[in-house]
């Protein structure tokens, strides 16, 4: 029994009992130099608060520099103040992170080059050390005001540009924004939360938007205006950089409204042999829509009339209609005949031969056609599948003339899908 009471009592203080912080420590008077940090401690994606936290910096085996957590109330944040030491410039550090909160030590897979009284990092921008690294991204992908549809919006080259309806007041405005992951928007360096922090927008606001490892800054102006009393009705236009005729899909479709579209969905569009694979919002006034053909065919993509509306509730007039054909089926040479053919010696004669194609062509062109006669060959275009060929300048030639289509050709339908090979041989003596 009292074997057991002993087990469960040192139990009970190892439990308890902290474990010890790794012995780490740095002999400066060793060194002529030094390079500062301010940097903040992340350990899988959470920033180390605790007094016990701490950092190190290694260099060939030695400790070259060791800070504990502190915080600072003026910026809300907690910081390590890391000082380290060298001989020469360009060692390369390495970083060691205890959280004392786990008793772990973590390496960072980060480094750094030692400069010679170099300072890194600041109270606002602070230099992270973390492991796994956090992201630098700095995009902000939408932007717009709790409560209130937009008239118009875009974002482009840093500037957002909001059109509110007529008479809002915009004294007291609450964003609603999606930034990159982990970024955090700052007004006058106070941190801005999406839904809940209002701003006054009767002038031009700037916004900093701050990486997560805080290493990239960059200002947004966000600007306010408001709609003239009476607004456009709305028109949307469809745009796609793709030919009529495809053999790849999905199709990309381009959606631009002259106001801002907050509830762009599915059944607001009208298919014909085609569904949607995606809807992708770019901004209030821009959205992608990639379509995918049924079939082969026509497919067609439309908005019609009043699907979507302005702040007026009125209803958009119907777009314009993008028609495409889905074609998967190579041509094929159909026929290769001459014209009014005889028996004439071919000797400096012209031979004329009309070439038909299983449908509309393109890129018919003289270097596609072979003979076995010394002459030049001429092109005309009959139509889309039809061609007059001539034989010209037969020169020291007696026999029969074989025209026909090289097996390497440039020949295609609108489509893109190459010829398929045909051996027509069509003989003239």
């Amino acid at each position: 029994m009292n074997k057991l009471v002993f087990i469960i009592l040192f139990g009970f203080l190892a439990f308890h009992l902290k474990a010890q912080d790794p012995n780490w420590s740095v002999d400066a008077s060793k060194y002529q130099y030094s390079m500062t940090f301010t940097t903040f401690l992340n350990v899988n994606g959470t920033t180390l608060s605790s007094p016990q936290d701490k950092v190190a910096v290694i260099v060939n085996g030695e400790i070259r520099g060791v800070a504990n957590v502190t915080y600072v109330p003026n910026a809300n944040k907690y910081v390590a103040y890391l000082t380290v030491f060298a001989n020469t410039t360009g060692e390369i550090l390495n970083f060691k992170i205890y959280n004392s909160s786990n008793e772990t030590v973590y390496d960072v897979s980060e480094k750094v080059n030692f400069v010679i009284d170099g300072n890194v990092g600041g109270i606002f921008q602070t230099h992270s050390i973390a492991q796994p690294a956090l992201s630098n991204d700095v995009v902000l992908s939408s932007f717009s005001f709790s409560g209130i549809t937009s008239v118009s919006q875009t974002i482009s080259n840093n500037k957002v540009d909001i059109v509110l309806p007529f008479n809002t007041n915009v004294s007291n405005l609450i964003a609603e924004f999606n930034t990159s992951s982990g970024a955090t928007f700052y007004v006058d360096k106070i941190k801005q939360v999406s839904g809940t922090t209002s701003n006054d927008f009767s002038s031009t606001i700037s916004y900093q938007l701050l990486s997560e490892n805080e290493a990239n800054l960059v200002d947004y102006d966000v600007k306010v205006t408001i709609a003239d009393e009476n607004v456009d009705p709305p028109e949307i236009l469809l745009e796609s950089d793709v030919n009529t005729f495809v053999k790849q899909a999905p199709v990309s479709i381009n959606v631009k409204t002259n106001f801002a579209i907050l509830d762009f969905l599915e059944e607001d569009i009208l298919l014909t042999n085609a569904v949607i694979s995606s809807i992708v919002k770019e901004n209030n006034v821009f959205y992608k829509v990639e379509i995918v053909p049924i079939q082969q065919g026509e497919f067609s993509i439309e908005i019609p009339e009043n699907k979507v509306f302005n702040s007026q509730n009125e209803g958009n007039s119907a777009s314009n209609k993008l028609a495409f054909t889905y074609d998967l089926v190579s041509p094929y040479l159909k026929s290769i005949k001459r014209k009014n053919a005889t028996n004439e010696i071919t000797q400096n004669k012209n031979l004329t031969f009309t070439v038909v194609f299983s449908e509309a062509v393109e890129n018919v062109n003289a270097t596609d056609f072979k003979l076995n006669a010394d002459a030049t060959i001429s092109i005309v275009k009959e139509s889309d599948s039809v061609y007059t060929v001539t034989v010209n300048n037969i020169q020291n030639y007696f026999g029969a003339v074989t025209l026909n289509i090289k097996s390497t050709n440039t020949i295609q339908d609108k489509a893109g899908n190459l010829l398929l090979h045909s051996v027509i041989n069509v003989h003239q003596n």
